[in-house]
């Protein structure tokens, strides 16, 4: 929740105000004439998301062609992921389904293995707690009467090389996935509404989600500010790749789709906080 001030002088309560914003997604990934799974994903994540009531819930639910159906068309695999007996398949979101991202729609969904997956979910269990931290200096700093929040952007890319072992053929199971998801963040400082935006208190909690949609700019957050403001932050511990199998240490490295239309460019980093990680489907 979060406090904005509405006149001089006067805050609005306590209010769920900054979730996730700016999201945006790229295409279906097209792989022998095939579409399995998105390519690109981005929001900007406040520290709103972590506050009761604001989580979300959308486990995957896509279904069609390839997961849980026949392929179509000649010269595809005999069998779809859900089918497959020598790895256990998840529909990984890339925003995460509790960071109100989609379920249903493949454009926020890759196939990885149930090893991958886990993966992500430490990475993201460590940006959830990133959250959390900009939520304490909301709350906390200044009886929440701050004139700037913490938010973290967060990019996603899949691999453009698939998981099938050269040349991937068109009937390789496993050449509809990636060999890994990149992801990346940022943790930035935006501003809050000027007093005066909004005549009273109501119309400020009601506007300020597309407020911070459409107004604020983005400052890269340095040590000056995130060392005072944040200082129960734990450690940038992940590493550059994540890993189970030694074997697909070969793939690291490899090229990722575009980041999504409307998506920022990935700006240069700013604090040990800031980083990216490959994630190997296993």
């Amino acid at each position: 929740m979060s406090k904005v001030q509405y006149a001089p002088g006067k805050w609005t309560a306590d209010s769920i105000m900054f979730t996730k914003r700016r999201e945006a997604h790229g295409a279906l990934a097209v792989r022998h004439g095939r579409s399995m799974g998105g390519t690109s994903a981005y929001a900007l994540l406040g520290p709103d998301m972590t506050m009761p009531g604001a989580a979300t819930n959308n486990p995957p639910s896509a279904i069609g062609a390839g997961w849980d159906l026949p392929w179509g068309g000649v010269g595809g695999p005999g069998l779809c992921f859900t089918q497959d007996g020598n790895q256990t398949w998840v529909r990984a979101h890339l925003i995460n389904g509790e960071w109100e991202g989609s379920g249903a729609s493949w454009a926020n969904l890759t196939p990885m293995t149930s090893g991958g997956n886990a993966n992500h979910k430490w990475v993201e269990a460590r940006m959830k707690t990133y959250l959390q931290n900009f939520r304490a200096f909301d709350k906390n700093n200044n009886g929440g009467h701050n004139n700037y929040w913490y938010g973290l952007q967060y990019w996603v890319q899949v691999s453009i090389d698939p998981w099938a072992a050269p040349p991937a053929a068109g009937g390789n199971l496993y050449s509809y996935a990636p060999n890994m998801i990149k992801v990346t963040w940022r943790i930035v400082t935006l501003p809050k509404p000027a007093p005066g935006t909004w005549p009273w208190s109501a119309p400020a909690v009601a506007g300020t989600p597309a407020w911070i949609e459409a107004t604020p700019a983005l400052t890269p957050a340095t040590m000056a500010t995130i060392g005072p403001d944040l200082p129960n932050i734990p450690n940038n511990n992940i590493p550059a790749v994540l890993v189970n199998n030694a074997a697909n240490l070969a793939g690291v490295g490899g090229l990722v789709y575009a980041l999504p239309p409307g998506a920022p460019a990935i700006p240069a980093v700013a604090s040990p906080y800031d980083g990216t990680v490959e994630i190997m489907q296993d």
